[in-house]
């Protein structure tokens, strides 16, 4: 499932919440990778690296901002 997103202040997990959908999670914080999620399009950056490896093409939605609007596959 493709979800949209807009660029915001807020983490895209929160986003998420708000749309009244979930992803799992655990540590919130960037730490365990859980979250990772396929970014379809668009462009997020992290306010400070997460600890969890992220491939390319990857987000973990728990600690990432959305820069641009974009396209999550959740």
């Amino acid at each position: 499932m493709n979800i949209e997103l807009r660029a915001s202040s807020d983490v895209l997990l929160v986003q998420i919440e708000r749309k009244g959908l979930t992803v799992e999670t655990h540590c919130r914080s960037g730490f365990c990778g859980m979250c990772r999620t396929r970014l379809v399009k668009g462009q997020v950056a992290y306010e400070e690296v997460p600890i969890a490896f992220v491939n390319e093409g990857e987000v973990l939605v728990c600690c990432a901002k959305a820069k641009t609007d974009v396209t999550l596959e959740i």
